[in-house]
């Protein structure tokens, strides 16, 4: 079996581990596309990829683009650490965003009009799941 198949037998294998899957493609792709167009250029964004135990930052700002930065399953160059590249959607196990109680209330807002989203909430951060176990 090539490297990359094994790579994404893993990837699967772990996906099947939570109970719920709430994210999808195209669900990913509204809400970077909302969330880019956001002033969020001082909020600190990071990531939990479901194969890895680092938390890595998250490139968010409105520099990001549909094509460029992030496509139809895949973000590319926008998550810190290695491998270096490209990411699919599939591999993240959450987003987090900690900026001002103001763009706390811009993104609450916006994930409203997009679509519903399992969020947890504190004063300083926002963080969108896109797995969960019961």
């Amino acid at each position: 079996m090539h490297k990359l198949d094994s790579a994404r037998n893993k990837t699967d294998t772990l996906i099947n581990s939570f109970d719920v899957a709430l994210m999808s493609n195209t669900k990913w792709v509204k809400l970077l596309n909302a969330l880019s167009k956001l002033n969020l250029s001082s909020a600190v964004t990071t990531v939990k990829l479901i194969w890895d135990t680092d938390v890595r930052s998250f490139r968010l700002d409105d520099e990001i683009e549909f094509n460029f930065d992030y496509f139809p399953s895949s973000v590319e160059s926008l998550i810190s650490g290695y491998p270096k590249g490209f990411y699919d959607y599939k591999e993240i196990e959450w987003l987090n965003i900690n900026t001002s109680v103001a763009n706390l209330k811009l993104i609450e807002d916006r994930l409203d009009e997009i679509g519903q989203f399992c969020i947890y909430k504190s004063v300083s951060c926002i963080q969108v799941f896109a797995y969960k176990n019961t």
